[in-house]
């Protein structure tokens, strides 16, 4: 009743794998072609689904409003840099703070008309080509970062870093803030 459950012995196993095979050969044409359409699948799944023909109108729009959200962020992070400077009621000395916020500023928005271009240009190539280009263009903005940080923190001391520490990290809340930003553009009447 309460006994161990019986094992297939390998015997067994082995006869039953023997006999449950197909004995008929396939032609290796056969096999070439269900590897050329799995390859023509995986082609199927890179394809771009909603194309944008070149020169059309809605390719235009889709520009437009691409370089509009690019202002827009690059309009937010100096704002939040220029409110980083309220720092400087705690900061000393004040002018080595205040600098770093300045560089920290300039690398902020080099990296976003960085990001904007690498992005404009990966969207013109092939899906894998478009990922390692990508990757390598981040790569080249962290390497940017870390250099300015350096040279702040070498230059003028860890005040100035602190500084640029914040301003460059100011790129995520403008992105947050990135439709506020939009609004704001809309209502002043600017494009």
């Amino acid at each position: 009743m309460f006994g161990r459950r019986k094992q297939p012995r390998l015997r067994d196993v082995m006869r039953e794998m023997s006999y449950s095979g197909s004995t008929e050969l396939r032609d290796p044409e056969d096999i070439d072609r269900e590897i050329s359409e799995e390859e023509a699948e995986a082609e199927e799944e890179n394809r771009v689904v909603d194309p944008i023909e070149e020169n059309s109108e809605r390719a235009y729009e889709e520009l437009r409003e691409a370089e509009a959200v690019h202002r827009d962020l690059i309009a937010g992070c100096v704002a939040l840099c220029v409110l980083l400077l309220v720092g400087m009621i705690w900061a000393r000395p004040v002018w080595r703070y205040a600098a770093g916020v300045a560089v920290g500023a300039v690398v902020a928005v080099y990296l976003l008309v960085h990001m904007y271009r690498s992005i404009g240009w990966a969207l013109t190539m092939e899906p894998q080509r478009a990922e390692r280009y990508a990757r390598g263009r981040s790569a080249i903005r962290y390497t940017v970062v870390l250099l300015a940080l350096i040279a702040v923190m070498v230059g003028l001391g860890q005040t100035a870093g602190i500084g640029c520490i914040l301003a460059v990290a100011m790129i995520k809340p403008a992105a947050y803030m990135q439709p506020l930003t939009a609004k704001i553009r809309r209502k002043m009447g600017l494009r």
